[in-house]
């Protein structure tokens, strides 16, 4: 018996398979570039916690907390475009160790507030060092 044609099993199958692989394909596909977005803003997001730690700490070992504050610094810190600050909290422990807790937000929608899906915030503790 000679086949001329393919059997409604085999199409089935095929397109099936074929799905399978496109759906695969899609979803790595977003995961790629999804895993892309996320590495190209993170450093942009390191550096303005970076320069906000070192300002901080500088601060908090010459002056104490007296003159710290949200304006002051996003006055001296400039972060990369698309980047800003929007919380900062000093709590003193003691006349030593201080935990300053400071927001980074990036301004997706480019409206410039800080949306709660756009902000993240790390805890910093600083020591004076004693005698």
């Amino acid at each position: 018996m000679d086949k001329k044609a393919f059997s409604l099993l085999e199409v089935t199958v095929s397109i099936f398979v074929m799905g399978l692989t496109v759906v695969a394909l899609l979803n790595l596909l977003s995961w790629s570039n999804t895993k892309y977005s996320i590495s190209a803003t993170s450093w942009k997001e390191r550096t303005c916690m970076t320069e906000a730690r070192i300002w901080l700490r500088k601060q908090i070992l010459q002056n104490g907390i007296t003159n710290i504050n949200l304006d002051n610094l996003k006055k001296n810190i400039n972060c990369p475009l698309g980047f800003g600050y929007n919380e900062l909290k000093i709590t003193k422990q003691d006349n030593d160790t201080f935990f300053v807790r400071i927001g980074v937000y990036e301004d997706k929608n480019h409206n410039g507030i800080a949306d709660n899906n756009e902000t993240k915030a790390r805890l910093f503790c600083f020591r004076k060092r004693s005698a």
